[in-house]
């Protein structure tokens, strides 16, 4: 690939907390996007550990609360969605900031997802790691997941980021997190640990940290066809980054301003699409044939980031019959111009029927 002009900054801000983190994120774009720092690839890591949520997910459905305060675990919530994560100091993130217009950067963003993998895959051959992609947006080492990642924009700028198993505390995730049952092949912890694996295992040693960042950085600029040049955190970052911090730190972000109805004629149900899990809680007044009000949350990645926030103000009051159904979330999704990689219209409404239906409340109420 043709190199892309200026250096890229490669920027470490090593091990922080979780609030911290998010922060970061925030402060890089938003200066991204004024142009006043260069693109960027970042390396980070969590320091207390951390239970990490999709920014469409909730709290009180995804971690096990009680343990992680018991625990000294933090949680908190990303700007990117996708899934619950658990975070400790072994585990290693990555994370690119560049204009959506950059040149060599695909329009389409399954395409966009496979290039930026494509670069850590490539790093991960470095230390001796046969990696693949595996659409939507995993890393996979011999069919087993060895990184997450996903993504999320401001304007003409983009955030995309991955998480790096580099060694793995299962057992300590497993207690963490509340796993959706759906996404695992039964209840058991053994089969739960066949499907991911992480450096260690694969290399049967764990390589210095500094050889895995130096061998990502050296696959992403491969693959990118960019110059990275290592660098702090800018001025104009350091202030902002104090006055996120608040913000990040505050019950409104973590817990976010979305409630989760416990009326009794609450529905729940699960559907597994090609993009990842969506879950969905209704109330529902089934003798008028009315959503009351909706709460769409999963492991997918929306964009605009608001898409799920305003479906699910949109489908306040509306019918739960299943044409009208239909023919308001496609029309949504074609107003709102919505992209879901590995989620149409029609899976939002599958999760909403199911939710709807009896079969919603048997069959997905007890997986929660």
């Amino acid at each position: 690939m043709k190199r892309m002009g200026n250096p890229w900054r490669l920027l470490d801000t090593g091990a922080i907390s979780a609030a911290q983190n998010m922060a970061l994120d925030q402060v890089i774009l938003d200066a991204r996007s004024s142009n006043q720092v260069p693109n960027t690839v970042r390396f980070l890591q969590f320091s207390p550990p951390c239970a990490l949520i999709g920014y469409h997910q909730a709290v009180e459905l995804e971690v096990d609360e009680n343990y992680c305060h018991e625990q000294g675990i933090e949680i908190n919530r990303r700007l990117t969605g996708g899934g619950n994560l658990y975070w400790d100091e072994s585990q290693l993130g990555w994370e690119i900031f560049a204009p959506k217009t950059t040149p060599g950067i695909p329009k389409r963003l399954e395409d966009m997802y496979r290039l930026m993998c494509e670069g850590v895959v490539s790093g991960l051959e470095r230390l001796g790691v046969k990696a693949h992609f595996r659409p939507t947006n995993d890393i996979e080492v011999g069919g087993r997941k060895i990184s997450g990642t996903g993504g999320t924009e401001m304007g003409d700028i983009f955030l995309y980021q991955g998480s790096l198993l580099t060694d793995f505390d299962a057992d300590t995730m497993l207690k963490a997190l509340k796993l959706p049952i759906k996404k695992l092949a039964d209840k058991d912890v053994k089969s739960f640990k066949q499907r991911v694996t992480c450096l260690r295992e694969v290399l049967g040693y764990l390589p210095p940290l500094a050889d895995i960042k130096a061998a990502l950085a050296a696959g992403i600029s491969e693959v990118l066809g960019i110059t990275l040049e290592p660098g702090g955190l800018m001025e104009i970052e350091q202030q902002r980054l104090e006055k996120e911090l608040v913000h990040f730190q505050s019950e409104e972000w973590i817990r976010g301003t979305r409630i989760v109805s416990q009326a009794n004629d609450l529905r729940m149900a699960d559907y597994k699409s090609r993009g990842g899990l969506i879950r969905v809680s209704i109330r529902l007044d089934e003798k008028r044939q009315l959503i009351k009000s909706a709460f769409i949350t999963g492991d997918f990645f929306a964009y605009p980031a608001r898409s799920i926030l305003d479906l699910e103000a949109d489908l306040k009051n509306s019918s739960s019959n299943p044409l009208e159904l239909a023919k308001r979330v496609n029309q949504f999704f074609a107003s709102h111009k919505v992209r879901i990689p590995g989620v149409e219209a029609e899976d939002i409404c599958q999760a909403l029927y199911l939710a709807c239906s009896r079969e919603g409340d048997r069959n997905d109420v007890k997986a929660l």
